[in-house]
């Protein structure tokens, strides 16, 4: 008896505690982009994994997604709910993970380029995400691309649309930074996005399942819909 009350007491105590670092981490959220995160979880849950693996359950969706992932099987991500992936660009929260595309044009002017003894033309993309103020901050990048002459740059420019970065100041970005009990996965990953940016979803995918992470974890589904979903 005493056993058994010892193991409803360290039930209760994790579940009070991970409970108080979900209220944590939706805090510096914020109330809105918080309800757009489980709104997201729950469409990927409920649409795309129901319809994909009718015959599994949640946990086990999870992970066949991975592994199909991380084997290079994406050809159903064409399937990926386009209400979900308007809802989430129409948000606050977009802005709040991503640094994304504000313009895009290629650079034939040398005076008007930061890096130096470069192959001219260079691509520019200017890009906007939300400071922790709620203002817009915008930075500018360079980089070369493969090109044949002539020059399509509209392909060029289109191809580089959806080229995100990490918002490394927004409010996502310090949420999971303050989880104060996070897994050897957990630490090991945002050390590794923070020092170098989005990884490509299968890496993602790969880790994950290497690491065994726990796929009915609140802050590990949270991760799969914004590193590797969207």
């Amino acid at each position: 008896m005493k056993f058994i009350n010892l193991i409803i007491i360290l039930l209760l105590t994790f579940s009070c505690s991970n409970d108080k670092e979900i209220e944590a981490f939706e805090n510096i959220l914020g109330k809105e982009n918080s309800e757009t995160l489980t709104y997201l979880v729950n469409d990927f849950e409920t649409d795309f994994l129901k319809r994909q693996y009718p015959n599994l359950t949640t946990k086990q969706a999870y992970k066949q997604f991975l592994t199909e992932l991380s084997n290079g099987k994406t050809e159903n991500w064409e399937q990926i709910s386009k209400k979900s992936i308007a809802y989430l660009e129409e948000s606050t929260l977009r802005l709040e993970i991503f640094s994304v595309p504000d313009s895009i044009w290629i650079e034939r002017d040398p005076n008007k380029l930061t890096i130096s003894n470069s192959r001219i033309p260079l691509l520019k993309i200017k890009s906007k995400y939300l400071t922790p103020d709620g203002t817009l901050g915008y930075t500018t990048s360079e980089s070369t691309f493969e090109f044949v002459k002539p020059i399509n740059e509209d392909s060029i420019i289109e191809s580089r649309k959806y080229y995100y970065n990490i918002n490394v100041i927004g409010s996502y970005s310090r949420a999971l930074n303050a989880i104060s009990k996070k897994s050897y996965f957990l630490i090991n990953y945002l050390d590794k996005r923070e020092a170098a940016g989005r990884y490509d979803p299968r890496i993602v995918a790969k880790q994950m399942l290497k690491s065994k992470v726990d796929l009915d974890n609140y802050f590990i589904k949270r991760l799969i819909i914004t590193e590797i979903v969207y």
